[in-house]
């Protein structure tokens, strides 16, 4: 099997590469997906998968398989946008091909993974039919860069799909990628009392009561210890505001912006534990609250969440990891465990709903978000192999 199926790969190299190329060129910001999805549920279709469609989040949904175990392919194909600030030597939405490398926004971050997931998808349903132990959901997931989880929290929940085991299309060189740090974003606000700039004496400055809470933060950070495998966690004050009625006024507003990343043992309930134990030392009335993430999708959907993404992973013997680094050696003749130091889908899939989940594709991660996003075509093809065998050696693992 494994040879056929690696020789079917081979086989339609020509069309994997044609199909990154049209995903690159595709421009498919947040909340601006509705070309890239109807582009892949029309391969979805082409290819022969039994289902294709998109759902109210504007999800792109192929299913291959009838079996008793369900496997979730998901690779999201919204992008960052691209910024006159950016140096691209070459078009960002070219999809440029050459030095046996394609260039491109989205050419890392992520759209090599889903090009594979439909040439994989396309070989079995050729070379088997639904003659396996599984069911495959392909999801092209919308809206994944500004409300990372998200798109996977509302399938499982509202369109009916739980699947068994995840696999993430998040660029991890070609290594078995099993967990990441997760992250919460905070406000800490504190009131004053406005007075004239000339009476300041009469009033109670609001930017003044935030400087000690600021001056801890910097300390927590640093205090921050690294614990395997993910890591040190750390806390940034990311933005600060206040407000006065004139600039020659006493401020009776200032509110900072905090981005936590968290580490093995840190929660939502940790990390708020930390800021209030900062407040209270100063014996400050300031109060701590975790934003909401809105948006609206291209099919008109409107969404908020609140902006808390868990820490995940996997231990390197867990069953799901062991038969990933199996079907490495197999695809690509060698395996690396490794953790993403950004966030992913995994927060809904594994730090929610606690379901198995790794990642596995091509492209550096450091390169996401840049202008110098590429990707060697060859290891697209070697990840595409590994897509096409994962499923049988997992349900043998079942």
């Amino acid at each position: 099997m494994k040879d056929e199926l690696f020789n079917a790969v081979t086989a339609e190299r020509e069309e994997l590469f044609s199909l990154i190329q049209k995903l690159v060129q595709i421009r498919s910001y947040s909340g601006e997906e509705k070309e890239i999805v109807e582009f892949i549920v029309s391969k979805m279709k082409e290819f022969g998968f039994d289902e294709a469609y998109h759902d109210s989040f504007g999800n792109a949904i192929g299913k291959i398989g009838n079996g008793p175990i369900k496997i979730m392919y998901d690779a999201h194909i919204d992008t960052v946008k691209v910024t006159e600030t950016e140096n691209w030597i070459r078009p960002p939405f070219g999809g440029v091909i050459e030095n046996g490398k394609i260039y491109g926004r989205g050419a890392v971050d992520e759209k090599p993974a889903m090009a594979g997931y439909l040439i994989a998808g396309k070989i079995l349903k050729k070379l088997y039919g639904n003659d396996f132990p599984f069911t495959l959901y392909v999801v092209g997931s919308a809206y994944e860069e500004d409300a990372d989880g998200y798109p996977l929290y509302h399938i499982i929940q509202n369109e009916g799909i739980k699947p068994d085991f995840v696999l993430l299309g998040e660029p991890t060189d070609l290594k078995i990628y099993r967990g990441q740090r997760g992250r919460m974003e905070l406000k800490i606000t504190t009131t004053g009392k406005s007075a004239h700039g000339a009476h300041n004496q009469k009033g109670i400055n609001a930017i003044y009561k935030m400087m000690p809470i600021v001056a801890d933060i910097e300390k927590l950070d640093k205090k921050l210890k690294p614990k395997q495998p993910l890591g040190k966690g750390s806390i940034t004050v990311s933005n600060i505001t206040s407000k006065a009625p004139s600039m020659c006024s006493v401020s009776d507003f200032c509110q900072i912006h905090i981005d936590r990343r968290m580490t093995v043992g840190e929660n939502k309930t940790s990390v708020i534990k930390e800021l209030k134990e900062i407040i209270k030392k100063h014996k400050s009335d300031a109060k701590i609250s975790i934003p909401t993430v809105d948006g609206e999708c291209w099919t008109g959907l409107k969404f908020s969440t609140e902006a808390y993404y868990p820490t995940w992973y996997f231990d390197e013997k867990h069953p799901y990891v062991e038969t990933a680094m199996k079907t490495s050696k197999a695809a690509i003749g060698k395996a690396k465990c490794g953790v993403w130091s950004f966030s992913t889908n995994g927060v809904a899939t594994a730090g929610i709903f606690g379901i198995p989940t790794i990642g596995f594709a091509p492209g550096k991660e450091e390169l996401s978000h840049s202008s110098k996003e590429e990707i060697v075509l060859e290891d697209l093809v070697k990840a595409t192999k590994f897509y096409s065998l994962f499923p049988f050696e997992l349900t043998k693992k079942v």
